[in-house]
């Protein structure tokens, strides 16, 4: 890591943050996650320190941007539905796991629902980005194999810097976090620790 490039990289002027299914379908007990059998001891470690880390991006950053993961079931191809039944992600759905769990939006920050593992994908993310400026992106949340890489890969592929503070964000598994990171880190942008960020924007770790 090169940190003056870096800090040119994550101006404040043209980074978003963006935060990603920090809900309760991936943190709390009766949800997807614990229903397919993850642990979520990671996820509910994670909440707190990146409740602690967007509290200090917030006096540096303008555009911070919550990406809910949302059910609509009449945008379910049947596909997706032979998919989500064989590996277990089918499931009656109960609105209250979509919450957002303890990294909660403020007034003035952008919630933008999706429906697939990607931000970009038939939402109207990549239109805000490019309407406020931002060529960088610095993705946290869950999960780091999913849909973290997800969106990753098609903002690398939109022409957007991307950066990946690995102790904000946690994957299905430790091994499947670290795969991910090395290929993310590998073909689709830059993986750091968050304490590079906080002092590229001049913040206390």
């Amino acid at each position: 890591m090169d940190p003056e490039k870096l800090k040119r990289k994550i101006s404040r002027e043209q980074t978003a943050l963006l935060i990603i299914d920090m809900q309760r379908d991936y943190c709390c007990e009766g949800g997807i996650f614990h229903k397919m059998g993850f642990d979520l001891e990671p996820p509910k470690d994670l909440a707190l320190r990146l409740n602690d880390f967007v509290k200090k991006v917030r006096k540096v950053l303008k555009f911070v941007v919550h990406l809910k993961m949302t059910l609509t079931p009449y945008l379910r191809s049947p596909s997706m539905v032979e998919h989500y039944e064989r590996v277990g992600l089918q499931r009656e759905y109960d609105p209250s796991y979509s919450e957002f769990y303890e990294v909660t939006p403020i007034e003035g920050e952008v919630i933008i629902p999706k429906y697939r593992y990607s931000g970009f994908v038939s939402t109207h993310l990549d239109q805000f980005l490019r309407s406020n400026g931002i060529k960088t992106l610095v993705l946290t949340g869950l999960a780091t194999n999913v849909c973290i890489e997800s969106t990753a890969r098609d903002g690398f592929m939109r022409d957007y810097s991307v950066v990946i503070p690995r102790d904000m964000t946690e994957g299905t598994s430790p091994e499947a976090k670290k795969c991910s990171l090395f290929n993310i880190g590998t073909f689709f942008g830059e993986v750091v620790d968050s304490k590079d960020l906080l002092a590229c924007w001049e913040l206390k770790d």
